[in-house]
């Protein structure tokens, strides 16, 4: 099984750096289908690997997919235009990324005798549901394009899906140190503006979101590639911790008592309505998965990189994804 093939999608990117180490740490050969629109430094250290296989394409290209495929046992679909802000910026891309596409990767997948597809979905996914305890088969309340493309992709991937096993993993939000850092993000956003500014404004205080650390959400991508079929079967899984849900004054209570000083200010209005509290029996009883960090943990890696000067400004467009996709559009920009 580890001489297998795994195509990693997006394997450059926050999760994806993460994933790929592990899977090759695990002894599997590794394809990473990427274009790099966030760089290519979350995996530079790792060229040079022979069990690493690097290409450059566009989920979006058939071609690129289709070539992407071939030999693989297992497709890890991580690519996206990840978060509400995101999806925004070009309302016509985001379909396209992430609806369209995972279309022709299931379909490319199944021609080409795929085994599994493992999918990056998202607990946002429940949208506005209050302090309700959701599961995988709660209401899905989606108020943003970036969780309709989720849910309308976890459709066609369970009604479509054939033969191909589909695993689909609803992350919860994601933070903590990646080789492809990201500070656009509630926990480390929150945390970098506490240890640089001293102060933090904080919006929809009441709140709810659940949370998970980059390393094991990477390594829930991994269970789900290794997991019996059996286990497979089942679908859909909450990605998480039951004691990982806060809402949004915690996690700055969180921050305040590792940067102790920082000015905390609340505001009342709300223009992101979502608030979700998430069950996650499910993947803990059905693939043994457990979160082993904290969001504590997160909080304290984020402010030592930011205190020791390893990342010097966090507000640089290479950690903030919707600040680099509106360079890229200005650089296609003809003069």
């Amino acid at each position: 099984m580890r001489d297998d093939v795994v195509l990693v999608t997006g394997g450059a990117g926050y999760i994806g750096a993460h994933l790929v180490r592990k899977l090759l740490q695990r002894g599997y050969r590794v394809r990473v289908l990427d274009k790099f629109l966030y760089g290519e430094h979350g995996i530079t250290e790792l060229r040079g690997d022979p069990n690493l296989e690097l290409r450059y394409g566009d989920i979006c290209n058939i071609r690129d997919v289709v070539h992407a495929v071939n030999g693989v046992r297992a497709v890890v679909a991580l690519a996206a235009l990840v978060g509400d802000a995101a999806c925004d910026l070009d309302p016509q891309e985001a379909l396209t990324t992430n609806f369209e596409a995972t279309r022709c990767l299931l379909e490319s997948s199944r021609e080409a005798g795929v085994e599994r597809l493992v999918f990056a979905s998202s607990c946002s996914v429940y949208g506005a549901n209050g302090d309700e305890l959701l599961r995988e088969d709660s209401y899905l309340h989606p108020v943003s394009l970036y969780a309709r493309t989720r849910i309308m992709s976890e459709d066609v991937l369970l009604q479509e899906h054939g033969p191909v096993e589909v695993v689909i993993l609803r992350l919860s939000t994601v933070c903590g140190l990646s080789p492809r850092m990201r500070f656009d993000l509630m926990v480390n956003t929150i945390t970098a503006r506490a240890s640089v500014e001293g102060r933090v404004r904080i919006v929809g205080a009441n709140q709810w979101r659940p949370h998970i650390h980059v390393q094991d959400a990477a390594e829930a991508f991994l269970r789900a590639v290794e997991a019996p079929s059996k286990a497979a079967a089942d679908g859909v899984f909450n990605v998480g911790g039951d004691d990982l849900n806060f809402t949004v004054a915690e996690i700055a209570n969180k921050v305040v008592q590792q940067i102790p000083g920082t000015v905390v200010e609340y505001f009342e209005h709300i223009e992101d309505r979502r608030s979700y509290r998430v069950c996650f029996d499910h993947i803990r009883t059905t693939l043994g998965f457990v979160p082993a960090r904290t969001v504590d943990d997160a909080i304290h890696e984020v402010r030592t990189v930011l205190q020791t000067g390893e990342v010097r400004n966090y507000g640089d467009e290479v950690y903030h994804n919707v600040k680099q996709l509106q360079r890229n559009s200005r650089q296609r920009v003809p003069a």
